[in-house]
């Protein structure tokens, strides 16, 4: 059983959010995931989770999935279930349901959301097998009680460390934004497809963003460039 798929660059504060949750509720799996500009999902941290389920859910489920963070980009909820948004018969008539939670076995979800000056910036997937039952109002309740700690926790360390983190790689390299976000990308060790689909870019784009990178750089391989980032963010 894999307990944690280990991102390059991941912050201990994703690790910490998840250790939180996993011990106050019960649970077949954890996401620890960022929302980009597109309100889309990225560099997400696995608990006891496959690769394979943030991949498809990015490429191909995602924008079925009714707990998507796009669907809540103009609300200011925090805490929702999937049955909540659409009835257990409904759901499991769906490709959603179908080619998606059964192959993964989850059956029950709640997402918490994470905002910034109104915008998503971040959320966390608690999943279930069906064998495990559903969430109850208590352990409901108490998630939406440890929702503000992980919001205001998650605006004061991590998001400030992280813009820092990008501003000093980019003062170093000359780096622009775009740049900064492939970047970021090759450090979780994303490929290119994954890159391009994270950040809606053409493939051709993504190889001309990594070219000017490694010019900018000095290197001449991604495992260089990781290591070279990683040393500059260490010291």
């Amino acid at each position: 059983m894999m307990l944690i798929n280990e991102l390059k660059g991941a912050h201990p504060f994703q690790h910490e959010a998840l250790a939180l949750i996993s011990r106050l509720v019960a649970s077949s799996g954890l996401a620890f995931f960022l929302v980009n500009p597109n309100m889309q999902h990225s560099n997400a941290l696995l608990y006891n989770l496959t690769p394979d389920i943030e991949k498809d859910y990015r490429t191909e489920y995602g924008a079925l999935d009714p707990l998507n963070p796009e669907r809540f980009a103009d609300s200011d909820e925090t805490l929702v279930t999937l049955d909540s948004r659409i009835a257990p018969h409904f759901l499991k008539q769906t490709l959603y349901y179908q080619k998606f939670m059964v192959p993964y076995n989850h059956r029950y979800v709640v997402d918490m959301f994470f905002r910034q000056d109104g915008k998503i910036l971040a959320g966390i997937s608690i999943l279930r097998e069906e064998s495990m039952g559903n969430f109850s109002r208590e352990e409901l309740q108490l998630l939406q009680k440890i929702q503000p700690f992980i919001e205001f926790s998650l605006n004061a360390i991590y998001m400030p460390q992280r813009d820092q983190e990008r501003k000093s790689i980019a003062t170093k390299y000359a780096l622009t934004d775009r740049e900064l976000d492939v970047l970021e990308c090759v450090l979780r060790g994303s490929g290119n497809k994954d890159i391009a689909s994270l950040l809606s870019l053409g493939l051709a784009t993504v190889k001309t963003h990594l070219h000017h990178i490694f010019q900018k750089t000095g290197v001449r391989a991604r495992s260089e460039l990781v290591a070279k980032i990683m040393a500059d963010l260490n010291r």
